[in-house]
């Protein structure tokens, strides 16, 4: 049920939102027909940009005669930039079309590519996508699904460090910091799409900007967000599961992380007697390693302190989480100490080891 809302909560977020593609090669495209039809179908408007291909013609015009709307438009790289062909595509795009602008064979350069993406911004796109192959980003031997400026600057300083070519790596790092918007490097394979686009893990690789990043109180509105990023943690059984009636309950409780507005960490405060639980501690994959697990904590330890309570505690069954609170100032404590009022609620039976700030 958690899935399909998911799904609901981001065909909300990003309908009548302009996504753009860039396929370098025809077979990529047809390939990801389906996820494209599904962005389609949720609302999200789309211009592809491929190079012509016979086989992906007809199959374009195959399935428009069940009742698809690809619509095929050829051009080339001096007419992407004209506010004439930019006109015709927002016009086909207004009558509910799915553009796909075909390119001429041979014209692969770097200058088409910048063309493409002056296309999009220009018509307002907020995503622009490159599938192709081996889309994750490895610097360093670590996999990196959205790096940091720092990272992009050390691994075009040493080319020998990234997966990535440095010429690719340096286009997508230029033209994101440019154009401010953000790019996408997805595997070209049935699914990608839909999973970068409709959950909270993506699948590829983001290259974004990160401010602005924002601490803030939790909103009744944020409450599918709050149990889709719990999710993988309650799989692993490092987190209590927790209903969405329970979550808009305790919605004052949590404090969340965001960036470019979306919430990609978060964290609550649960009162137990003269004392805080600092639960729920987690964080996106994609934006994990990066500190803010750290300045969350250390917000909820602030706003704690002008409480008058006499403590914080947290729990955890990780060895490394357990670590983590030890190097902000919690100390190993008892679960027993802990406050009457948590004990009834809390199952014995986890292998928790529990920890203590003093306020």
């Amino acid at each position: 049920m958690l899935n399909a809302l998911e799904l609901l909560h981001y065909c909300h977020k990003f309908r009548d939102r302009l996504f753009a593609f860039y396929f370098e090669k025809a077979q990529h495209c047809e390939e990801l027909l389906t996820d494209l039809r599904v962005l389609h179908t949720a609302g999200i408007r789309q211009i592809l940009f491929c190079y012509a291909d016979d086989r992906l013609v007809q199959k374009l015009e195959l399935w428009n005669r069940s009742g698809q709307t690809f619509l095929i438009v050829n051009s080339n790289e001096l007419e992407l930039r004209t506010p004439a062909f930019m006109g015709q595509l927002q016009r086909q795009l207004g009558d509910g079309a799915l553009p796909i602008v075909l390119l001429p064979h041979g014209d692969d350069s770097t200058s088409l590519k910048e063309s493409v993406i002056h296309c999009a911004v220009a018509m307002g796109a907020t995503k622009v996508f490159f599938p192709g192959p081996e889309a994750h980003l490895v610097i360093q031997g670590r996999k990196v699904s959205c790096p940091t400026p720092s990272q992009l600057e050390e691994a075009l300083a040493h080319p020998d460090t990234s997966s990535y070519p440095a010429d690719e790596l340096g286009f997508l790092t230029h033209q994101q910091n440019t154009h401010g918007i953000e790019i996408v490097r997805v595997e070209a394979e049935r699914g990608a799409v839909f999973r970068e686009v409709f959950t909270h893990f993506g699948s590829g690789t983001l290259f974004t900007h990160e401010f602005p990043d924002v601490l803030r109180q939790a909103h009744e509105s944020d409450v599918l967000d709050i149990l889709a990023i719990m999710r993988p943690y309650v799989r692993a059984g490092t987190l209590k599961e927790m209903t969405p009636d329970e979550v808009l309950k305790a919605i004052n409780s949590f404090t969340l992380y965001t960036v470019n507005e979306q919430i990609v960490a978060l964290a609550a405060l649960l009162e137990y007697d003269d004392c805080y639980e600092l639960a729920k501690l987690c964080t996106l994959p994609r934006y994990q390693a990066r500190g803010r697990a750290k300045k969350l904590v250390l917000e909820l330890i602030e706003k704690a302190q002008g409480s008058g309570k006499r403590g914080l505690f947290a729990l955890t069954v990780s060895v490394q989480v357990g670590e983590f609170f030890e190097s902000l100032g919690f100390q190993p404590c008892p679960r027993e100490s802990l406050p009457e009022a948590w004990k009834r609620e809390y199952d014995f039976s986890r292998p928790s080891v529990s920890y203590w700030f003093s306020l």
